[in-house]
């Protein structure tokens, strides 16, 4: 039964400490979920406090999770669960039952489940904190109380740091769609030969105040219900009066990675081929909300687009999701001169996780991203961006972003031991 407990409790530890983590480096995912349960759900109210909640909730399962692996408080750790994951159980049943929305964020952007598919997990997940509830009085204390509220307070403080880092510059890693490396016409387009979404069309028709759906096939009406009962189309429209008609999807065929992305000009143009092809460096100020946007590093931005002026290979435009009236009042507030496309605010979240951000894409590609916080100087752009091999730059930065999250592992890993030896040879003192 010990070896059973202690796998119980890494098993889940480990997975509150991933599901944790790929939310706390972004937080603004973390953010756009909550507000769109609140939507779902009628509770919008709470929307001002979507981005909070993510935060506590990131930093909520990595303490748990360091709880769990570190075998601190087992008890009270064994209550913290269990209400945990209790409610989040209900919760995913109620969205797969209903389905409001078709992604409860559970592994945030890194990994995408159904809402069925995150409720069984959670139901399997059950197991594993039923049996640690079950041997929560046989763990041993690996300290003393003060030693493990201490570290755990330390470590929950390091989590929330982190959270506000990756919302102040960009996620640590972007596993987004419009990630470094990806072209995103390329990514819109559909393979030759992929299948496409089977729709069946349902029709409602009346009759005798009783309403019922049938299928259309040729000059065939069939019972939905009864697919053996047929009926002659010019007799059937004598009878019966139309209703309804709705489409079902049957099968769902491929998706390309990008499917919700376009580029309007303001004079209302579709411009989407004609700024993808463009050959060069382009640059994209994505505004998802330009009545929110920052104003602290606006002159750059600026700088960089009065370089741009004075080089032919250049290009530059901006992207929003809001109205005229915002835009024009950006536009006076920073005085920027350059175009302001429009875009739908959804992908421009995804595009980069800061209002406003800034994108440099190379014949299409996109070659680098950076927060409001970190916009660089022309004189950088010069010398880090603009005079390197672009496909270098996408390989030096998936390089070093592949390497972040093992190398945070590995240290919080090494954190941990270091921390668990000299507790247990240390810290440890026999509680009554």
């Amino acid at each position: 039964m010990k070896a059973i407990r202690i796998i119980s409790r890494v098993l889940l530890g480990l997975l509150f400490i991933f599901s944790g983590y790929v939310k706390a480096i972004d937080p603004i995912g973390s953010e756009l979920i909550f507000i769109a349960d609140f939507q779902a759900f009628g509770m919008e109210f709470l929307n001002p406090f979507a981005l909070l909640i993510g935060i506590l909730l990131s930093t909520a399962e990595l303490v748990l999770g360091f709880c769990l692996l570190m075998g601190f408080r087992m008890k009270l750790t064994a209550w913290a669960t269990a209400a945990f994951m209790g409610f989040f159980t209900v919760f995913t049943f109620i969205l797969a039952i209903f389905n409001p929305v078709t992604d409860c964020g559970c592994f945030g952007e890194a990994i995408k489940m159904s809402n069925w598919a995150t409720f069984y997990k959670n139901v399997i997940l059950d197991i594993f904190v039923v049996i640690i509830f079950w041997q929560r009085n046989n763990y041993r204390p690996l300290s003393n109380c003060c030693n493990e509220i201490i570290v755990g307070t330390v470590f929950a403080t390091l989590m929330v740091l982190l959270s506000v880092y990756c919302l102040r510059h960009l996620p640590l890693i972007d596993f987004l769609p419009y990630k470094v490396g990806v072209n995103i016409q390329q990514d819109m387009e559909i393979p030759e030969g992929a299948s496409s979404d089977v729709y069946e069309t349902i029709w409602t028709y009346r009759k005798d105040g009783k309403q019922q759906e049938f299928l259309l096939e040729g000059n065939k009406i069939i019972n939905f219900n009864n697919r053996n009962e047929e009926y002659d189309f010019s007799e059937f429209s004598k009878e019966w009066e139309f209703v309804d008609r709705k489409d079902k999807l049957i099968e769902e065929g491929y998706k390309p990675p990008i499917v919700d992305f376009s580029i309007i000009s303001r004079d209302w143009y579709y411009i989407t081929d004609s700024i993808l092809n463009l050959q060069g460096y382009l640059f994209i100020v994505t505004l998802p909300h330009a009545e929110d946007a920052s104003l602290r590093n606006a002159g750059k931005i600026n700088a960089i687009y009065d370089y741009v002026l004075a080089n032919e290979d250049l290009h530059f435009i901006g992207l929003s999701g809001s109205d005229e009236e915002h835009v024009m009042q950006f536009i006076e507030q920073t005085n920027a001169l350059y175009p302001i496309h429009i875009t739908d605010e959804k992908p421009l979240k995804s595009m980069v996780r800061s209002n406003p951000g800034l994108m440099l894409l190379h014949n299409g590609t996109i070659i680098a991203k950076w927060s409001h916080i970190d916009v660089p100087s022309t004189k950088k752009l010069e010398k880090k961006y603009l005079s390197k091999n672009p496909d270098k730059l996408i390989v030096q930065h998936q390089t070093g972003e592949n390497f972040a999250s093992p190398l945070l592992a590995i240290a919080l890993f090494v954190v941990m031991i270091i921390l668990a030896y000299c507790f247990r040879k240390y810290g440890y003192q026999k509680e009554s």
